[in-house]
């Protein structure tokens, strides 16, 4: 699976893994895989994430800008 920058991004605004969970609504459990990029989320789940960190999908899911 792909790397991503939600753990990153989560510590970076102090975030735990559970206040991320009630905030999207996304169970911890799935969270961490997704963190470790062991499961790739759905767009609809990546969107849910993405809010509640106030920031894009493509920040968290796109690490690596192409130019």
């Amino acid at each position: 699976m792909k790397e991503n920058n939600l753990k990153n991004i989560r510590l970076d605004q102090k975030i735990s893994i559970s206040d991320l969970s009630r905030r999207s609504g996304v169970s911890e459990r799935y969270l961490r895989f997704i963190e470790a990029g062991e499961k790739n989320p759905s767009l609809e789940t990546a969107q849910k994430i993405a809010l509640a960190l106030k920031v894009t999908t493509d920040e968290i899911f796109l690490p690596q800008k192409w130019t």
